[in-house]
């Protein structure tokens, strides 16, 4: 059986393998407290933990979904379901952080997409494909580039953020980082860090670096979608957060990232295909 790995279908599983990995490697408690928490707000009525009054049934519904959105199956009901998830995690959770508020805006603009994808699994499909009737494609169209925007504003953020911060501009900003008591690498490697980053190029290279890349990554909202460097980008991006991964322990944000990455960067109608027999058994099941 043919499986295509493609823009859509990396960024989709990506999203839920980050919201998954945050549901199951926390307890309840750390997530939500001991309850529901009683708020004002009226959409948190909405939220998916609000309605079950139970973040135990709630959260084991919430990872079955994300797993069926990961299997690829019907994407225009599971992506009405990933929104859904990942929005009442999000107004839900005590300690979201930015990578949850990615996926909770990239799976919204994307319903236009999943909802009007008329294949089986996405793992089986070319990407993303636009309607043929001349409004609906209208609606995807303006969708998708509300993505591309979304994910250049990251980008952009990051960059002009950063621009603005001492350590940023004189090029210390990386030892800082990644010596840090909490937040750095890991304490086994942080002598070996310290006296690694002691070194002031190889502390300005990735510290000016990581604001270059960043700016780059905006950049390219402007690039063609045929440009070959689209993918070149999309690797080194990859390894970025990856690092990132590594020195800081962020596994959700990086899969949030990748997500991200892959939709705004690999060209719509690239597809890199796979063969796997028993995944075709299981397709034909449903």
């Amino acid at each position: 059986m043919k499986v295509s790995l493609n823009a859509y279908n990396i960024c989709r599983t990506s999203l839920a393998i980050g919201t998954l990995l945050t549901l199951i490697s926390n307890s309840n408690y750390t997530l939500f407290g001991n309850n529901p928490p009683e708020v004002s707000f009226t959409y948190y009525n909405a939220s998916l933990f609000f309605i079950l009054g139970n973040t135990i049934l709630a959260k084991f519904f919430a990872i079955m979904v994300l797993l069926f959105v990961i299997s690829g199956f019907y994407p225009k009901f599971s992506g009405i379901l990933h929104w859904y998830v990942t929005y009442s995690f999000l107004i839900s959770c005590d300690v979201f952080d930015g990578g949850d508020q990615i996926a909770s805006n990239l799976t919204l603009l994307l319903l236009p997409l999943t909802v009007l994808d008329k294949s089986q699994n996405h793992w089986n499909s070319n990407g993303i494909t636009f309607n043929s009737n001349y409004f609906l494609k209208l609606i995807q169209k303006i969708f998708y580039n509300l993505i591309l925007v979304q994910i250049c504003v990251i980008y952009l953020h990051a960059f002009v953020g950063k621009l603005a911060i001492e350590e940023w501009s004189n090029g210390t900003a990386a030892y800082y980082w990644l010596t840090h008591k909490y937040f750095g690498i890991a304490e086994p490697f942080r002598n070996f860090a310290q006296h690694f980053l002691a070194n002031e190029y190889i502390t300005t290279i990735i510290t000016w670096g990581t604001i270059l890349l960043e700016f780059i990554l905006a950049s390219f909202i402007f690039v063609s979608q045929n440009d070959k460097r689209r993918i070149v980008l999309f690797i080194v991006a990859t390894i970025f957060h990856f690092n990132i991964l590594i020195f800081h322990g962020l596994a959700s944000f990086f899969f949030m990232m990748l997500a991200a990455s892959s939709i705004y960067l690999i060209p719509l109608n690239k597809n890199y295909n796979l063969n796997f027999t028993l995944w075709q058994k299981i397709s034909k099941t449903f």
